[in-house]
Formats: C-alpha cells, sequence, structure tokens
C-alpha cells in the first residue's frame, strides 16, 4: 500500500519565503527528478501550484555531493551548514 502524508506549514517570514522558493529553483536545475519529468509541469498536473514550497524536494538537499551542496549555499550566500539547520527547523515545526 502506498500513500503520503502531508501538511501546509505557514513561514513566519517573507526572508523564509524567499529562502525556500530559491533553494527549491536551485534544486530544480541542479538535482532534476530520476525519471526526467519536468517538476513544475508533474506538480501542476492536476491544479495549477502557486505559492507553495515542494518541501520534499528541498529535503533532499542533505542527500546530494558535498560539492553541489557547496555550490547551491554559495549561490544562496549561506552555508551548508546554515542550510541544513533551516531545513531542520521547518521539520521541526511541522511536528
Amino acid at each position: 500500500m502506498m500513500g503520503s502524508l502531508g501538511a501546509l506549514l505557514l513561514f513566519n517570514s517573507t526572508d523564509d519565503v524567499d529562502f525556500f522558493s530559491h533553494l527549491e529553483m536551485h534544486l530544480r536545475q541542479d538535482h532534476p527528478p530520476l525519471c526526467g519529468r519536468n517538476h513544475m509541469a508533474y506538480r501542476s498536473s492536476y491544479f495549477p501550484v502557486k505559492d507553495v514550497i515542494d518541501g520534499d524536494m528541498c529535503e533532499q538537499f542533505p542527500t546530494l555531493p558535498i560539492d553541489v551542496q557547496k555550490k547551491i549555499a554559495d549561490e544562496l550566500d549561506r552555508t551548508p551548514g546554515e542550510i541544513l539547520k533551516k531545513l531542520e527547523e521547518v521539520r521541526n515545526k511541522s511536528v
């Protein structure tokens, strides 16, 4: 049996919205899906997605090779550790 558990969380600040939307954008470019599908087309296949961050995609950041993590972190003006901490904060907020 397959299934999932999802949650919608509100961000406390526009800085968080900007951070996670840029993180998602960089992950979409640097870590495309294995099946080759366009991520945005897949997410919008039933309903258009607007102003919603894909948390599952952001959670893939720790699984990336360290050089890719550093590249993305540099583009976001952060360190990989800061990004991991931010992901953990949001994860703990949802529990």
